[in-house]
């Protein structure tokens, strides 16, 4: 499984509207820089991982896994597991 690693929200919009999207590209990874937030509002089935000291805000039906020292905020039916710091 390759993953897509995303560093702006410029990024992650483009990610997850990716016409191109191969049957084995299943996960991206958000790793945005310290204090800036990139939002979640569907995660188009793509499983989405915030790492180091990501922030997202996770949003509509969207889920984030969040490790390292990340922080999500959740509404509506987003769901958010969490592990690390």
């Amino acid at each position: 499984m390759t993953a897509i690693t995303v560093h702006t929200q410029a990024e992650l919009d483009a990610a997850l509207t990716n016409p191109a999207r191969t049957s084995s590209t299943h996960e991206i990874i958000i790793d945005s820089p310290a204090g800036v937030w990139l939002t979640v509002v569907d995660d188009h089935g793509y499983d989405i991982h915030a790492c180091g000291s990501s922030s997202v805000h996770a949003c509509g039906s969207s889920s984030v896994r969040a490790g390292g020292s990340s922080a999500v905020h959740a509404r509506g039916s987003s769901t958010v597991h969490a592990f690390g710091s």
